[in-house]
């Protein structure tokens, strides 16, 4: 009973330390905003959309991470995943099934009706839009894995072993959404999010690192709205190369939370999980002979 508390007071703690500097920095948003003349809906909007905030929310999941690992777990010898060999070579791999997945959900979501696609006209004025949205995921895909992947699904697979590691770290990711624009219109974005939870998780198992998620999480993010058009976990991108519309039922489409709220993409990431697995399965018997007994929990 003493470990689960523990567990979870520093699951709890760790998120806690980022909301609280978080509503440190909106406040004093706010009042910088209240002084120049705004009002609360104009100052949500800023706050919400600010660019410095978003960023600096990543910052702070970072470190976090860090801070917690190396004030309690530092010397218990379980790996956090950044420090993988090969480590280039997973991102690129990682981000390679990104597209892929990303692109099957695409285009059967099309294929059945869910959405129709115009081709944008290219303008010079759309190259810094999508370098940003190009770094800002880059800045998610690392926030979020160091943060979900790397200390929580760590700190999981030490104290109870791969399976709860993966299923609760998951879960906790989904949760981290639950913010975002339509994520409970229909229960199909939570299950997205979840599955999405699941295939970094596993990645992060089987490759022995946080690079291959990584990967994923980039390109899949970043093709979903800057390419092919969708609205990202709700969000949406200010540019893309295609311009998606819905024209079928939420549950193909998606709707309003873009390719996650569709059950093809669901479909999708059980698949590309299992290939995942398949594909990487030997490397991840090669660690478990390896491991130190501290990581065989």
């Amino acid at each position: 009973m003493k470990t689960h508390a523990s567990v979870l007071g520093k699951i709890v703690l760790s998120f806690v330390m980022v909301m609280v500097a978080m509503t440190i920095v909106s406040f004093i948003f706010a009042v910088v905003g209240v002084a120049s003349g705004k009002n609360l809906d104009e100052l949500g909007t800023s706050i919400g959309e600010s660019l410095l905030v978003h960023y600096l929310q990543m910052i702070l999941f970072i470190a976090s991470s860090f801070a917690m690992y190396a004030f309690f777990e530092r010397r218990k010898g379980w790996s956090f995943g950044l420090k993988q060999p090969h480590g280039a070579a997973f991102a690129l791999h990682g981000a390679v099934g990104g597209i892929i997945l990303i692109s099957l959900s695409a285009v059967f979501i099309w294929a059945c009706g869910g959405i129709a696609w115009q081709t944008a006209a290219w303008d010079q004025d759309m190259l810094v839009p999508m370098l940003k949205g190009a770094v800002l995921f880059v800045g998610v895909a690392i926030s979020e894995e160091i943060y979900s992947r790397g200390y929580i699904q760590g700190l999981l697979r030490y104290h109870y072993g791969k399976t709860p590691a993966i299923v609760v770290s998951s879960i906790l990711f989904a949760l981290l959404h639950s913010m975002n624009p339509g994520v409970f219109s229909t229960p199909l974005p939570i299950a997205n999010l979840f599955m999405a939870g699941v295939i970094m998780a596993v990645a992060r198992e089987v490759t022995g690192g946080l690079w291959w998620p990584i990967g994923l999480h980039l390109t899949w993010n970043y093709f979903q709205g800057y390419i092919y058009g969708f609205n990202v976990s709700g969000t949406v991108s200010e540019y893309s190369l295609l311009s998606a519309t819905d024209q079928g039922p939420a549950w193909i489409s998606g709707g309003i939370f873009g390719i996650e709220g569709s059950v093809i993409s669901v479909v999708v990431l059980i698949l590309g999980t299992m290939a995942v697995n398949m594909l990487y399965r030997n490397r991840r018997k090669q660690l478990d002979e390896t491991a130190v007994p501290s990581l065989r929990k």
